[in-house]
């Protein structure tokens, strides 16, 4: 079990990603990605939540955990939608494709 102190403050800062993982692939972003972080009581301790661009909010009880999170999303995203053949989803899920595939390049393509 991980315990964190209470009183700690929690980095408020923008999760900024620049560049994911997925299978060993490297998929940089042509522009940074940001997600707003906050934070709020819970009886537990804190709750750290983000939210941004592809829908995605997340929360864990540590910034760490929604690092985490993040990275197993796109990861998720990616195989779902910018892997999938166009003409096997919808008109939103191929939009989504597009935007993925539109933001995120394998660093071997990336200048």
């Amino acid at each position: 079990m991980v315990t964190t102190d209470p009183k700690a403050k929690v980095d408020v800062s923008p999760i900024v990603v620049t560049e994911i993982v997925v299978d060993g692939r490297r998929l940089v972003a042509k522009e940074p990605i940001r997600y707003e972080v906050r934070v709020e009581d819970s009886d537990e301790g804190p709750w750290v939540s983000i939210t941004g661009p592809f829908e995605i909010m997340l929360g864990a009880p540590t910034r760490a955990e929604v690092g985490v999170l993040l990275q197993d999303e796109f990861a998720f995203l990616w195989h779902v939608y910018a892997e999938a053949e166009p003409s096997t989803l919808s008109p939103g899920a191929q939009r989504l494709r597009e935007e993925l595939r539109g933001r995120l390049i394998p660093a071997d393509h990336a200048s």
